[in-house]
């Protein structure tokens, strides 16, 4: 299990950092209770269509359907730390409407499943920008992702190791414009990742006998899912890019656009050759998952990541570079969602002086 630490670092109190992944992920994090909902009122296109299909009806941030809104009360915590809130269920089944996100959070720590709870999304169609909406609001302003990807380099890289990528090639044709109108940004991916957050998870893997190799750089393709490549798509792919995956982007260019430093842990499960994909990948995701290894790795590396962002603070750094320079305040008052709106006047604040 993954033990989220508290620190008795007075810089510490109030950082907040967001691990995004797969359920996996959520379920090797010990102490963060039970899992509350946060509405980000987010629609994005492709998980309107899902929901159109379902008959379900879709306007933006606007919901029209028949299913009923209800209020009913959680537990946050599990342990001795016992506190009451509310969340909306949109139905008595538990049927979530798009937008509402689901999350763990404990000591500064929120875990946010990437594809829901009860994996609801695939990667075709998961709710990339709802989740990091959802991780800004509720006060993160870093993102540690983990990702399992296939090894384009059957021969270097290979399964059972930890590759830090430094850059990314987006295939998925997805739309990463998170702001629609009233806000331009022309962020500059150069880097395409946080190189502190790397230097943290190439630093924290190095430290301890979790993988069986660490790579410090890699290219990651991000193809759209939810199939894999053809055998003449992974040839043409392993002559350009290291390792492939379907949820590093656009997720890494929503959360540059939120102002969020953002990087990957990206773990081979398969080789992208292999013509039958689940073929031991579940066998390999076994054996990450247990105690002494993937768990072990993210409790060094959150703890890490915590110290970083308080000296982060404690310097009055709240800017990442790709951003500087590049925003184009329109009208705000265009932006329909609420929090979207109020993201975008903190950035306004911070880069438009």
């Amino acid at each position: 299990m993954v033990t989220v630490r508290k620190t008795n670092d007075v810089n510490t109190h109030d950082v907040k950092i967001a691990i995004i992944g797969g359920s996996g992920i959520g379920d090797s994090l010990e102490g963060l209770g039970e899992f509350k909902r946060f509405d980000t009122q987010y629609v994005e296109p492709r998980v309107e269509e899902v929901w159109k299909r379902m008959g379900v009806e879709l306007n933006g941030c606007c919901r029209k359907g028949n299913i009923h809104n209800s209020i009913v009360p959680i537990t946050i915590f599990t342990e001795d730390k016992q506190a009451s809130g509310v969340v909306k269920f949109q139905s008595e089944d538990d049927f979530l409407l798009p937008g509402v996100i689901e999350y763990k959070e404990r000591d500064g720590v929120i875990f946010i499943p990437r594809h829901g709870h009860s994996v609801r999304y695939g990667p075709s169609c998961s709710q990339y920008a709802a989740n990091l909406i959802a991780a800004k609001s509720l006060g993160a302003n870093v993102v540690i992702a983990t990702s399992a990807v296939g090894s384009l380099r059957q021969n270097t890289i290979k399964l059972e190791e930890l590759v830090v990528p430094h850059d990314y090639i987006d295939e998925t044709g997805r739309n990463d414009n998170i702001w629609g109108v009233g806000l331009v940004i022309h962020f500059n991916p150069r880097p395409a990742f946080s190189e502190g957050l790397r230097k943290i998870l190439i630093d924290c893997a190095k430290e301890g006998n979790y993988f069986n190799n660490v790579h410090e750089h890699g290219i990651y393709v991000t193809i759209p899912g939810d199939r894999f490549s053809s055998s003449a798509e992974g040839m043409k792919r392993s002559t350009y890019a290291d390792i492939i995956g379907m949820t590093a982007n656009p997720e890494a260019q929503f959360a540059m656009q939120l102002g969020m430093e953002y990087a990957v842990a990206a773990f081979p499960v398969d080789y992208d050759t292999d013509a039958n994909h689940e073929h031991g990948t579940l066998e390999i995701m076994r054996l990450l998952s247990e105690p002494h290894r993937v768990p072990a790795y993210l409790s060094n590396v959150i703890q890490r990541t915590k110290d970083y962002v308080a000296e982060w603070y404690t310097q009055g750094i709240k800017s990442i570079d790709q951003l500087n320079g590049g925003l184009i305040p329109c009208n705000l008052g265009l932006i329909q969602n609420p929090h979207l709106r109020k993201i975008a006047k903190e950035l306004v604040r911070t880069y438009c002086r």
